[in-house]
């Protein structure tokens, strides 16, 4: 009788992947979230962390650069002399003021932009676009633009006044100590409405209609109603945005570099700038440390602030019902008394504007917001197709006659396209490594129950608060350890360990926004841990996660302060190099304006098709950590 062999039995060289996925499923809720955590940690341990613990202990010693002599510790010495040095105590009350003037003017921009996006209107999209195109561009190409359109002799402003007859000849505007200071408050104030508009949209819409209809029923005029419904429900938004607005403008870097260069003299410099100076112009390392930390401690205190007004930023829907009760109770007691409107109504509709007033002062004040939000940009857009000298001439001789030769001087550049082909490449690969990373992380955060939670989410939140500039000096000497500097790949892990703390705050909140209900049912069906990851959660939250994605891909195109630091010939950005285009360049000294303008449009021309194709998207990644967390 024959006997059956059964056929040998192979070991196999490593875990398949079901048996990978089958020991996660064995593992505790703790472990699996340390193995997700493993990568983004990583990072932010060796990238992040480091820079933070250098700039605490080179704040402790004399690191002078150019003086020359031995470092050696101080202790607290360069902290008194902070307080010593004129040039700095003199940039603290001009910081202060810059923060107040630029929130005094961005708030009501945003809150008029958000009652004006808040409206159903025929062109609704469009005009979204445009109001949201001064965020997309780049701070140093902002700078640029404001720059361009305030030349003296022959800028845009500087032609219409002339037009006008207010002013005759050469404006200085950039060498007036007090004129560049409103003009770089101004530019701050343009670029930042947008973001805070969106806050604020988001807490319009989250007010009911029922409380407007009760509201007209009372006998309410628009104004009335805007400070009876509308301004209580948006207040706590108001606050946030104000103590964001200040932060931004504590942080106000490559817009002031391309603007102003901190000048005329010192009359510009913030306290961020003056860390700039102090670290990369006079090379005092460790002074320049101490600066940063007295920056990153105030920036942390306005964060906290924020925090604080942030929780109470919504009206308890409770409220909102109590409230909706007693106008529609009031307004039906009205009726039920037999009298058509009170006398302090009537007096109250008597004084209403006519209907017609109300529509044009809100077409006129929509129009004036479009032109505000889209006029810089254009004014570069069409001086970089004009002839030189129409541009250049007071006044201007603006020709139909129109030419793109500076496009394709740009786009044949050598230079140039070495610069797109990098921006593209740190774009791309910044964004989908940190969408993987923070995917990783951010899942555990938003659906698992771990001691010590809310202490990450802390440590998170504090490496985004640190402002970027604060570590530029230890991460260069990191890098140029490890042979980063000056490349793609440094540039792409900077980018990386930077953008993740934001990063895995969005998708925290929106994988809790993936209903449960969808990964028990995989779960109970056999599905894997990780199955469940990438065939359910991330599937069902894909909307929030593109448009994480549209702001990573801006924020990183944007990107200058680490292409300063860490670039310099084999690894230089489109913004690295529009940063520097008007730099002396020794044999035929400056490019033609028109060709710079055009360099400008460059610059932002892809983060404009972004916006123009995904403003949708855009709006609800900006405004996702604000409504959800």
């Amino acid at each position: 009788m024959a006997t059956s062999t059964a056929p040998p039995r192979t070991t196999p060289r490593g875990p398949s992947l079901g048996a990978l996925t089958r020991r996660i499923d064995r593992m505790s809720e703790r472990r699996f979230a340390l193995l997700m955590f493993v990568p983004a940690a990583v990072l932010i341990a060796l990238i992040v962390l480091p820079p933070i613990a250098a700039v605490f202990g080179m704040s402790l010693f004399r690191i002078e650069l150019l003086k020359g002599g031995p470092d050696h510790f101080v202790g607290l010495n360069n902290a008194r002399r902070m307080f010593t040095d004129s040039n700095f105590t003199a940039a603290i009350p001009r910081t202060v003021l810059f923060a107040a003037g630029s929130t005094l003017l961005t708030v009501p921009l945003a809150i008029g932009t958000a009652l004006i996006l808040n409206k159903r209107l025929r062109f609704g999209a469009a005009l979204t676009v445009m109001l949201m195109l001064p965020w997309a561009i780049a701070p140093i190409v902002t700078g640029f633009f404001w720059r361009f359109m305030f030349q003296p002799s022959f800028g845009i402003v500087t032609n219409l006044l002339h037009a006008v007859g207010v002013a005759h000849g050469p404006i200085l505007w950039l060498e007036d100590p007090h004129k560049a200071f409103v003009i770089a408050i101004a530019a701050t104030a343009w670029r930042s409405a947008p973001l805070l508009a969106l806050i604020i949209l988001a807490s319009l819409k989250a007010i009911p209609d029922a409380l407007y209809k009760a509201a007209v029923m009372d006998g309410a005029t628009r104004w009335q109603a805007f400070r009876a419904v509308t301004l209580p429900a948006i207040r706590p938004a108001l606050l946030v945005c104000t103590v964001l607005q200040i932060i931004i403008s504590l942080q106000v870097f490559d817009l002031l570099f391309q603007l102003t260069r901190g000048g005329p003299g010192l009359e510009t410099t913030t306290i961020a700038y003056y860390i700039y100076d102090s670290a990369f112009n006079r090379l005092s390392l460790g002074y320049s440390a101490m600066l940063a930390l007295f920056l990153t401690a105030v920036i942390v205190v306005c964060s906290l602030l924020a925090v604080y007004f942030r929780g109470g930023r919504r009206k308890r829907p409770e409220v909102f019902e109590d409230d909706l009760a007693s106008m529609t109770l009031t307004a039906a007691a009205t009726r039920a008394s037999g009298s058509k409107t009170p006398a302090d109504q009537r007096a109250r509709r008597a004084r209403r504007m006519p209907a017609w007033v109300t529509r044009t002062a809100t077409v006129f004040a929509g129009a004036l917001l479009v032109v505000w939000s889209i006029g810089p940009t254009l004014w570069i857009a069409l001086a970089s197709i004009q002839p030189e000298g129409s541009v250049t001439s007071s006044p201007l001789r603006l020709t139909w006659h129109l030419s793109f030769k500076h496009y394709a001087d740009i786009f044949s550049s050598p230079e140039w396209i070495s610069s797109i082909r990098v921006s593209l490449i740190v774009t791309v690969a910044t964004t989908v490594i940190t969408l993987l990373v923070g995917s990783l992380t951010a899942y555990p955060l938003a659906r698992l129950r771990l001691p010590g939670k809310n202490a990450v989410i802390g440590m998170l939140v504090f490496t985004y608060t640190v402002p970027a500039l604060v570590l530029m000096i230890p991460l260069l000497l990191v890098f140029n350890h490890l042979g980063l500097t000056d490349t793609v790949r440094g540039l792409v892990i900077a980018n990386v360990a930077f953008s993740l703390p934001l990063a895995i705050w969005l998708l925290k909140n929106i994988f809790e926004g993936v209903p449960v209900a969808l990964e028990s049912s995989a779960r109970a069906d056999g599905c894997s841990r990780v199955g469940t990851l990438f065939r359910i959660t991330i599937p069902a939250a894909r909307s929030g996660i593109a448009a994480t994605a549209l702001l990573l891909m801006i924020s990183v195109w944007n990107e200058f302060l680490f292409a300063v630091v860490l670039g310099n010939h084999g690894a230089v950005t489109v913004t690295r190099r529009i940063g520097y285009i008007n730099s002396p360049t020794g044999i035929g000294g400056d490019p033609p304006y028109t060709y710079q303008a055009a360099a400008g449009i460059v610059a932002v021309l892809p983060v404009v098709v972004l916006v123009m194709l995904f403003h949708r998207r855009i709006s609800a990644g900006l405004t996702q950590g604000y409504t959800k967390a």
